[in-house]
């Protein structure tokens, strides 16, 4: 797997975690051995909502508007 940051190598890696009362202890993320981005599921969930909806938000900002061509060019 491949780091969508940086297109370095991805390794799985063990992590505690401290702060969740619930009951989860360990959690399994992969972890980028070059810029060391962490990802795990839940990441990566709230990674694709907010692409999603970066699009939508996006894709209406253009609606109707028209762009002309210019040369620029001697």
């Amino acid at each position: 797997m491949k780091c969508q940051r940086c297109r370095g190598l991805m390794v799985v890696d063990h992590y505690i975690d401290m702060e969740d009362d619930s009951g989860h202890l360990w959690l399994r993320a992969w972890r980028c051995i070059t810029c060391g981005d962490v990802v795990d599921s839940q990441i990566r969930q709230r990674r694709l909502l907010l692409r999603s909806r970066l699009g939508k938000a996006l894709a209406g900002r253009d609606a109707g508007r028209t762009y002309e061509t210019v040369k620029l060019s001697a």
